[in-house]
């Protein structure tokens, strides 16, 4: 096939791609591998920004549903230090980020969830200011760094010149450090804080204007390795662990009337499994996993009115599949399956004063299943991925009687300069 041919077929599919609806968001390539953890990618970067130093001099941009959705990186530098600016992203604050095969409809593209869960009308949203990377390479090893913070909330002013205030602000660190040679070691730890508050001066007959005031914890570590088996084959390796805590008290300076109620999640990931490189321009990988999630929420203390409740799921276990496969120079198919098997456990206690704990539960056995394909362009240093619509690959496009809406669900341009 003729090069001109080739840009000719490459353009076509790339304007088919920027038409069609994209009613859904996640990073295309990542994606299109079904959030694959062990084929490496430049999405690598937001869970360990050490990584940035292999992508350096890159512009990447995600685009979602609306102009108003998506997100974007940049990064610049070189092989030896790179710096870079995230735009829009949404998974600085995510106590799913860590347990990849739990269900969530949690989008990584767009403004952040609101950590401090409960009460949210007494504490909007934050929204990110700036999401910064750093990365450096020191030969056998990397290290590098995210920083990221914002706030969000209103001032209400009275004619009265008195005030009704929403709060919140947010700041998150992580810190990476990665082995990088025949044997590959990823590491990264990260702490996440929010502060939340609701001020109330337009009831002089009050006597303490502060009617809420939450804050938000989190603190994760994760680590993905690869250890050399025979030539073009690895043994991939990863791991999680995550401890959640937000909390919000209601008239927390008058003790007669305040109550507090608190919220912890805690989970830990671990699977491993071989990784395939076939002729430099194709990737197969598969893992197996085990892991535990549980989340727990106690109201107001000891308010009998108020239920705490609980819930946790066991993955016994889950497994993924993943390929990026090479069909032409530039031209790639992508694809990948996840299923588990878990034990599901939903739950409620009465935290009455002085009665004894008695829990109701409900415990199911559940599996899920799930998969994502989609095409990728390279053509010198541009990159365009999309990922189908499951309707459009089973049912086929609209105009041949398809069910499908659009082509693809989400589509990411990339250029290496």
């Amino acid at each position: 096939m003729s090069r001109s041919i080739q840009c000719l077929i490459a353009l076509v599919a790339a304007g088919g791609v920027l038409l069609m609806g994209l009613p859904e968001a996640d990073a295309a390539r990542k994606a299109s591998l079904a959030d694959s953890r062990l084929i490496q990618d430049t999405e690598d970067i937001y869970l360990f920004p050490q990584v940035g130093v292999e992508y350096s001099q890159q512009l990447k941009l995600d685009y979602g549903p609306a102009t108003s959705a998506g997100s974007g990186l940049a990064l610049l530098g070189d092989e030896n230090f790179t710096i870079g600016l995230g735009v829009f992203r949404g998974d600085l604050i995510d106590r799913y980020q860590y347990f990849p095969h739990a269900a969530s409809d949690q989008g990584r593209l767009g403004n952040i969830t609101n950590p401090i869960l409960e009460e949210e009308g007494l504490a909007p949203g934050p929204h990110t200011m700036a999401d910064l990377f750093a990365s450096a390479d020191l030969g056998a090893a990397s290290v590098g760094a995210r920083l990221s913070f914002g706030s969000g909330g209103s001032l209400t002013m009275l004619d009265t010149n008195e005030r009704i205030i929403h709060t919140q602000n947010f700041g998150a660190l992580t810190a990476g450090f990665s082995l990088v040679g025949d044997f590959r070691l990823d590491l990264s730890l990260t702490a996440e804080l929010a502060l939340g508050r609701h001020d109330d001066e337009s009831q002089p007959e009050q006597e303490d204007v502060r009617q809420g005031e939450g804050n938000a914890f989190m603190i994760g570590a994760s680590t993905r390795g690869y250890m050399p088996m025979q030539e073009g084959i690895e043994l991939g390796f990863l791991a999680d662990i995550h401890f959640n805590t937000d909390r919000w008290t209601t008239m927390p300076h008058n003790p007669d009337v305040g109550q507090t109620g608190v919220g912890n999640s805690f989970s830990l990931l671990g699977g491993a499994g071989p990784v395939y490189t076939i002729d430099e321009g194709t990737q197969l990988a598969g893992y197996g996993v085990l892991g535990y999630m549980r989340n727990t929420f106690d109201p107001a203390a000891h308010d009998a009115d108020q239920p705490g409740g609980y819930d946790s799921r066991s993955v016994l276990p889950g497994f993924h599949l993943a390929a990026d496969i090479e069909l032409l120079e530039w031209l790639f198919f992508r694809t990948g399956v996840q299923y588990n098997f878990a034990l599901e456990t939903d739950g409620s206690y009465d935290v009455s004063d002085g009665a004894s704990r008695g829990d109701t539960f409900e415990r199911s056995r559940i599996s899920q299943f799930g998969w994502r394909t989609g095409l990728g362009i390279e053509m010198g240093q541009f990159q365009l991925d999309g990922v189908f619509q499951d309707g459009f690959i089973t049912g086929g496009p609209d105009f041949l009687g398809g069910n499908a809406d659009g082509m693809f669900t989400m589509v990411s341009g990339s250029y290496h300069f």
